[in-house]
């Protein structure tokens, strides 16, 4: 899995933008309906944020030696560790919100410069604050897709050891726990 890039995240909604100002003008010239996302998309927008932070939130907190701490004074002794799929699973979806977001943030962005040029023409201004509402959220979504995939991300063990050896970093290939199963004699 690839980290995220800031570079990819603006490409995806410079596209975005395009497309959806294209489209719109396309659509708009037939009578057609605007192509903007309603109002009640927010609040499933701002469920989605909440819940990834909360993910993101638990992950740190197993990851960081004073969470760690923390977590031991008040959880009980046979409470497992974080689950490393769970990590996996919240740092996709991490990017999936941070994709998310800049295509939301794209898209809206080309819908609002039509609806910037119809100022004054048209007596509601309603579908230019839904744009730039939705453009707001789709940086809120980046912003914390790009937190929660950076709290994903696992320090190094040992940061003194060799980077050149062939296991990556150990000296030794088997590690002390293994019981000398997996060596061959």
């Amino acid at each position: 899995m690839r980290y995220l890039n800031v570079l990819s995240l603006v490409v995806v909604a410079l596209v975005a933008a395009v497309l959806g100002w294209s489209i719109n003008y396309a659509v708009s010239g037939q009578n057609q309906a605007l192509l903007i996302l309603p109002w009640g998309s927010l609040v499933a927008e701002g469920a989605a944020a909440a819940v990834l932070l909360y993910l993101g939130l638990r992950l740190r907190a197993y990851r960081d030696p004073e969470g760690e701490e923390r977590r031991r004074r008040r959880a009980p002794a046979d409470r497992k560790p974080y689950d490393p799929v769970w990590g996996v699973g919240t740092a996709a979806a991490a990017q999936a919100v941070a994709y998310y977001g800049a295509l939301t943030a794209g898209w809206h962005a080309g819908l609002g410069v039509d609806q910037v040029m119809l100022l004054g023409v048209r007596t509601t201004q309603e579908p230019l604050w839904l744009c730039v509402a939705q453009i707001v959220a789709g940086v809120v979504l980046m912003v914390i897709g790009w937190i929660v995939e950076n709290w994903c991300k696992l320090p190094p063990e040992d940061p003194d050891a060799e980077r050149d050896t062939p296991y990556g970093g150990r000296q030794d290939p088997y590690t002390t726990g293994e019981g000398g199963y997996a060596r061959h004699q």
